[in-house]
């Protein structure tokens, strides 16, 4: 049986940061492109629709319903539903991108023009495999949820009105068995991405063969690789409240309560005058995060299928 080490795969992602530490830095500009410039294109369109529905919200509080500013809130909620399915869309896609590149990256290190960055058939077939597998979570959630309550609610019936302990059990357990399938499911179809990748077609079902006997140590993989995020995530916390600091200190309009309010009272534009060089540093910092959080996420997957694949047919190499 095919064996792959562990720490080896978990710090895959590092090994590119260390090896090529000018493709993050494309990888950084690339993000800000691909996801935060459209977010705040939307997000200028959209901003005055968000406005009034907060505003039509806080009129309705504590009075009674009013039809016509119901069926107001209710028609701007669909159009915010609707651009929040276009951005699930395409940024999954983008994910696909920074995945493909992260595949590549590990599979074929010595084309590193354009950072890694394609966009061809094999990222189209990893955007479906990952629209699929997010499809089928909820599917799964929803149903498994669904059988928790029922016999949770079937419990509670049966012990009576005051004794709704073995129902809290119940439910308990059976989230406990639900977390615990939903991992072990995720952990086995691991592969699918680096396979649809590597082969230049759908996988999905194809990765139960390829991860057999290999569960603890994708588990082990999977912990290393979330250890690595939220200590990541603890380090730009650090960083952002350093810069936050920094600018709370030096700009008059950010000290005292009532600075903040006359700024926020300020045009957008003038508010972008006083903040820009803050934002500016903070946008710098989050979207290195976000290069380096795509290498260590994505990297070990390819390594662990390159140790593990079967000998085929690799011609795109």
């Amino acid at each position: 049986m095919a064996r792959f080490s562990v720490t080896e795969a978990a710090t895959a992602g590092f090994g590119i940061v260390g090896r090529r530490p000018l493709v993050v830095a494309g990888w950084a500009i690339a993000l800000v492109a691909a996801l935060v410039l459209p977010a705040l294109l939307c997000i200028a369109m959209l901003g005055p629709r968000f406005v009034e529905i907060m505003q039509l919200a806080a009129q309705q509080k504590g009075q009674a319903g009013d039809p016509e500013a119901l069926d107001r809130m209710m028609r701007l909620n669909s159009g915010l539903t609707g651009f929040n399915m276009l951005y699930w869309l395409w940024s999954t896609f983008v994910k696909a991108v920074f995945c493909g590149a992260a595949f590549r990256a590990v599979l074929t290190p010595e084309k590193a023009a354009w950072a890694y960055l394609r966009i061809g058939s094999r990222e189209m077939w990893l955007a479906l495999v990952m629209l699929v597998e997010q499809v089928l979570l909820f599917i799964a959630v929803f149903v498994m949820a669904l059988v928790i309550a029922v016999v949770a609610a079937i419990a509670a019936v049966g012990a009576g009105d005051h004794q709704t302990g073995g129902a809290i059990a119940v439910a308990g357990v059976g989230g406990a068995i639900a977390v615990v399938l939903v991992i072990w499911v995720a952990l086995r179809l691991s592969m699918a991405g680096p396979m649809s990748f590597a082969d230049n077609q759908f996988r999905l079902f194809e990765s139960l063969d390829l991860t057999k006997g290999q569960t603890w140590r994708l588990l082990g993989v999977a912990l290393l690789v979330i250890l690595f995020l939220v200590v990541m995530e603890m380090l730009l916390a650090g960083l952002i409240g350093g810069v936050v600091l920094a600018g709370g200190g030096s700009l008059a309009a950010l000290q005292g309560s009532a600075n903040l309010d006359a700024l926020f009272r300020r045009p957008p534009i003038e508010i972008l005058r006083v903040l820009w060089p803050w934002l500016t540093s903070l946008g710098v910092v989050v979207a290195l995060f976000g290069a380096v959080a795509q290498a260590v996420f994505y990297a070990p997957w390819a390594f662990i299928h390159r140790a593990l694949a079967r000998p085929r047919e690799t011609a795109w190499l």
